[in-house]
């Protein structure tokens, strides 16, 4: 009974402790690292798995677990996965290290490598019997196979060395046909001739020929450089350099587990010719991409305008502000071209009003200056005509009673006597009004009918100028007796002087139609009357009318505008208003307006 009790406490202890153990293994935190498929042949066996062993050796506390990533939308799974780790290619954690934030841990590198950061590049290869490919010209315009179109080592490098050389990468061959992997796929299309050139990584060929998957001498590398000039020791036909795969950690991992890791892979040993570094210098991947226009560099391929803005959008708004700036300042330039442009017509023609006021100015007083001289000359001759009109008077009446005592009496010579001395009679009482005029001293205005005036005068001027007789005088009174306080003699002379302008005008004008005169009396106010004396002719221009009006100047050639000037000093003598005025068809119309006689009862 006491062993079994004994066996029995054995058996309870060792089932509790493998219980205790099994949960405490399951208890453990799960680190999730994964990797893309299809990255390359054999990279399980030869870097992941190893490198996996080594870390759950030297941390046992730690559960990890290799996920594979699918390569279509890898940046997606990640995202999905949860994952704390990932291997990558260089140039793949360049890309989305913008778009995830990842942490570098360490760098593959080949020991056939000096340099971590320059282990990685291209080999141009084709079948050693093609003596038409000889160096990297004789590669344009042939087909070419290589591994996938985001491989580093495989793809990318081979067509920065083209692009380094001179020639678009993107039209260089004449096909290309990408296949999964590397050895043998690459390999094979080579040698059975479905690709006149392939592309490898650096070392996938010594290690295909030490795996005995082909010969040495079936191949032959295309623009190979010098193995000695950056330390690499397998073959390359690519200038630069890239560094290899990388290790990262994902963000949300915790710090420990980061810090345990990196610690972890620094210390492994060699694995299968490479190992593990702390190179982190990715330059040389950045600027790769750059200049075939990949990854984060894409959008450079892309040239429709939102992209090109895009891109260039701060030298875009530059250049438009630049050209808006000049815009607008060839615009002011231009409106302040125009603005002085105008102030420089409106100086213009201000001067040339001014010159125009300050010559009818000139005009003016040169006429007034004439008209006093003439004035003068008229006052001498009307001094002077007094005596020997007065001589001529007193030998006619001599003469008139010399014939009337005669016994033999002639009616003409008498007649002709008594006119001449009414003539000679006429022109004493004008003369004694210039006298007068001259004087400044006016003859008294009497009550005196402007009708019988006007008829007086139309006799005096159908009597006294024969050359107007071709003008037709027609005369209409409306207002019926028009008694005005006047100077006969002075208000007869404006009349005969207004009818002689108008008759002179009349055929003087185009013989389109009879020249005629119309006199017309009528009552305008219930105190004033008006005398219209209105004439054909031709049609007034503006100036002839400006200097009729405001200057008092003659519009005939001959005229020396003393006849405006009298009538004006009579016209102001009797208060009446005196104005001219364009008559429609031609011709002018001169207007007396004169205040009528007010009877006292």
């Amino acid at each position: 009974m006491v062993k079994r009790k004994i066996y029995a406490l054995i058996l309870m202890f060792a089932l509790a402790f493998a219980f205790f153990a099994s949960a405490a293994e399951t208890e453990r935190p799960v680190i999730r690292v994964g990797f893309a498929q299809g990255l390359e042949m054999n990279i399980e066996q030869n870097t992941l798995n190893p490198t996996l062993h080594y870390l759950q050796q030297r941390l046992p506390q730690y559960d990890f677990v290799l996920e594979q990533i699918s390569p279509v939308d890898t940046l997606e799974e990640i995202r999905k996965s949860k994952l704390n780790f990932f291997f990558a290619p260089s140039n793949f954690y360049v890309e989305i290290i913008h778009d995830i934030p990842l942490t570098h841990i360490v760098t593959r590198s080949t020991l056939e490598a000096e340099n971590p950061a320059r282990t990685l590049g291209s080999v141009f290869f084709t079948k050693a019997d093609r003596d038409d490919i000889k160096d990297l010209a004789d590669l344009k315009g042939k087909s070419c196979a290589a591994s996938l179109p985001n491989s580093l080592g495989g793809w990318l490098a081979a067509l920065g060395e083209i692009k380094r050389n001179g020639w678009n990468p993107d039209k260089f061959f004449s096909k290309v046909s990408f296949l999964q992997f590397q050895t043998p796929d690459v390999l094979n299309a080579v040698l059975v001739g479905a690709a006149d050139v392939g592309v490898l990584s650096t070392c996938t060929l010594e290690n295909a020929v030490r795996s005995g998957i082909i010969s040495q001498d079936s191949i032959k590398v295309i623009n190979q450089k010098n193995e000695n000039a950056n330390s690499l020791k397998c073959v390359r036909s690519t200038e630069a350099l890239y560094p290899d795969l990388v290790f990262v950690a994902v963000k949300g991992t915790p710090e420990t587990i980061i810090k345990n890791v990196a610690i972890a892979l620094l210390a492994m040993p060699d694995f299968d010719h490479y190992r593990w570094s702390i190179e982190d210098n990715y330059y040389a991947v950045r600027s790769l991409l750059e200049d075939l226009q990949l990854g984060p560099y894409a959008y450079m391929r892309d040239n429709t305008v939102p992209a090109l803005f895009k891109r260039y959008k701060t030298e875009i708004l530059t250049a438009l502000g630049l050209i808006l700036f000049l815009v607008l300042n060839e615009l002011r330039l231009h409106w302040l071209v125009n603005r002085k442009t105008r102030e420089l017509h409106q100086a213009l023609k201000d001067k040339i009003a001014a010159d125009k006021t300050l010559q009818s100015e000139r005009k003016k007083m040169a006429l007034l200056e004439r008209n006093g001289v003439i004035s003068q000359m008229s006052s001498i001759i009307a001094h002077e005509a007094k005596q020997p009109l007065g001589t001529i008077l007193n030998y006619l009446e001599i003469l008139r009673m010399k014939q009337e005592v005669s016994p033999e009496k002639d009616p003409i010579v008498l007649s002709a006597i008594n006119h001449v001395a009414q003539q000679v009679g006429r022109l004493n009482s004008l003369v004694e009004s210039v006298r007068n005029f001259a004087k400044k001293k006016e003859n008294p205005l009497i009550p005196s009918d402007l009708v019988e005036i006007t008829e007086k005068a139309i006799r005096s001027f159908r009597r006294n100028e024969p050359e107007y007789d071709a003008v037709k005088v027609n005369f209409l009174n409306g207002a019926g007796k028009a008694l005005v306080r006047s100077d006969p003699v002075s208000l007869e002379l404006l009349i005969i002087n207004l009818l002689r302008n108008g008759a002179h005008a009349a055929l003087e004008a185009e013989k389109k139609q009879k020249p005629f005169i119309k006199i017309t009396i009528s009552r305008i106010e219930s105190s004033r009357f008006e005398l219209k004396i209105e004439n054909s002719g031709n049609v007034m221009t503006d100036e002839q009318m400006a200097r009729l009006i405001s200057l008092g100047e003659s519009v005939k050639a001959e005229g020396l505008g003393l006849g405006l000037s009298i009538i004006r000093s009579i016209a102001d003598h009797h208060s009446a208003d005196l104005s001219f005025r364009k008559r429609k068809g031609g011709g002018v119309a001169a207007l007396l307006e004169i205040d009528q006689l007010e009877i006292e009862t």
